[in-house]
């Protein structure tokens, strides 16, 4: 019985061996083309590169000017201090541009769409609110 298993097998293993041989050649084919592709994409890589580095380049010329300081100049006549009773700072402080109420019909509240800060909690800039007209500024 064993020697009828050995003639048959031969004729099987030519077979198998001519469908490896072929499998093989199929992936060496695949390999070079895959070999190619990596090449092309390494020209392509080393070329992208080189654009980056030229670009760059020819940014760093652009600098950004440093803001110069003004001196200040104190003027030689007497300045006029102004007091506290004069409460007319404070009107303007307090008053809506629209319909012109003033004092306690404006209100502060956060404007929740201009954040200053995430850390260590979120803080909103502030803005003014007339309860009269509904006017925010």
């Amino acid at each position: 019985m064993m020697y009828n298993n050995l003639d048959d097998s031969p004729q099987d293993n030519e077979e198998e061996l001519s469908q490896l041989e072929t499998q093989i050649s199929e992936l060496f084919t695949l390999l070079e083309k895959s070999e190619i592709q990596i090449e092309l994409l390494k020209d392509e890589n080393f070329q992208l590169k080189s654009q980056i580095q030229i670009l760059q380049q020819q940014s760093k010329p652009v600098q950004i000017k440093s803001h110069q300081v003004e001196t200040i100049r104190v003027p030689k006549e007497n300045i006029a201090i102004v007091s506290p009773s004069d409460t007319n700072i404070r009107q303007n402080k307090r008053k809506c541009p629209k319909c012109g109420a003033s004092g306690f019909s404006i209100k502060e509240v956060d404007d929740k769409t201009r954040i200053i800060t995430y850390v260590p909690s979120k803080i909103y800039m502030k803005k003014k609110v007339c309860t009269k007209c509904r006017f925010e500024f």
